[in-house]
């Protein structure tokens, strides 16, 4: 079925910046969004750009679903999940099918998930096991509602870097963790009784902790050039950086490599930006460096995304939702070009508040006139 809306869009003519530096880099400092998916999403998070199969996928993670919008025929379908998936990764290379009692030669569908529980490979389109649940701590020893969240892959491709949110219940805190596949051996037995052993190497899912405490982790995304982490512990309204190391997959206090000549002791900020209005949910980040942060107003009026200038924590641009829809979770840069910022939004808890936000959970877009980046692929 075609998607007129999503058309228009996707053949809009806009100038495009040549700028190479943030400043003066978007054609207009405010703009807005337009509804072309009314889903209804529960709880709409996560979403990326598959550029393989021109599609824009996301979670409901309240609603157990998975969605695809297909941009070459405007297309859109759901898949119901097990369970609550709070994020989720591409692979680069899916394990073969027959390895894993798949006969039918598919695998496009093998996502790493981050279950309200834990991480593993999984088949949604199959609904299929692709591996035993990741070794390490339990991430969410506190059970539901506490779970999973914000997750993404780091610029190596070898780690998953995803946080818990803590369901709001006072006194809990969750953790920020990395999952990668290790290689480990495995000792087998002789058959018929024989004492013969041999030593074979398994790859297996296993996480550790990045950050020991925090409440509810948002806005994971790194620079272009992979050497500065963002990070969001949403009650604190704040936007933070640390540097990354790709080598080991470890994140230290912020610095800029020329402060040991510099005068300004603001250039080596640990936080990028606090908000004034609303918190800060997912985000990503532009071929330029700025973040795309959508914001979370939860009932208080209609919210936004904001482009942010890492350098100084300069609001760029603004995108406003051209309705009363307040809860904003996640964006990212999609089409065959980068250049258009897809938002997700939830519908959750709005009843409850007697508030009115008729197209609530749906996904937006808008062509911003500036390139995203191609999503990081798990290795």
């Amino acid at each position: 079925m075609r998607n007129e809306v999503l058309s228009q869009i996707l053949n809009e003519k806009v100038l495009y910046s040549t700028s190479t530096t943030n400043t003066e880099l978007l054609p207009k400092s405010i703009m807005e969004a337009t509804l072309v998916v009314d889903c209804h999403c529960e709880l709409g998070e996560g979403v990326l750009y598959d550029d393989i199969q021109n599609c824009i996928l996301w979670t409901d993670i309240d609603g157990k679903q998975f969605h695809s919008l297909d941009l070459t025929d405007g297309s859109h379908r759901t898949k119901d999940l097990p369970k609550m998936l709070c994020s989720f990764a591409m692979l680069q290379q899916p394990p073969h099918p027959e390895e894993h009692g798949n006969d039918n030669g598919s695998n496009c569908g093998v996502y790493l998930c981050a279950w309200e529980d834990g991480f593993q490979l999984y088949d949604i389109e199959n609904s299929q096991a692709w591996s035993e649940m990741s070794m390490g701590e339990n991430p969410n020893p506190m059970n539901l509602p506490s779970r999973l969240n914000d997750g993404r892959v780091d610029p190596s491709g070898k780690r998953f870097i995803c946080g818990g949110y803590n369901g709001d219940i006072d006194g809990c805190t969750m953790k920020v963790f990395k999952c990668e596949i290790i290689t480990a051996e495995t000792t087998t037995h002789g058959s018929g009784g024989t004492k013969k052993q041999q030593q074979q190497q398994q790859q297996q899912l296993r996480h550790d902790v990045l950050v020991d405490s925090i409440t509810v982790t948002n806005s994971i995304c790194f620079s272009p050039n992979g050497k500065t982490f963002y990070l969001a512990d949403s009650p604190t309204k704040e936007i933070v950086r640390y540097n990354y190391d790709m080598v080991n997959g470890t994140f230290s206090t912020f610095f800029k490599e020329d402060d040991a000549t510099s005068s300004s002791s603001s250039s080596s900020s640990r936080v990028v930006c606090k908000h004034d209005v609303g918190v800060p949910d997912g985000s990503c980040v532009d071929s330029q460096g700025n973040i795309w942060n959508a914001v979370w107003r939860g009932g208080d009026g209609p919210s936004m995304v904001k482009c942010i200038n890492p350098v100084n924590g300069e609001v760029l641009c603004t995108v406003r939702m051209p309705d009363s829809t307040s809860q904003v979770t996640c964006c990212c840069f999609g089409g065959k070009d980068l250049d258009i910022l897809f938002i997700t939004t939830a519908k959750i808890g709005l009843e409850n508040q007697g508030k009115e936000e008729p197209n609530a959970g749906g996904l937006y877009a808008v062509k911003v006139g500036v390139k995203g980046c191609l999503e990081k692929r798990f290795e």
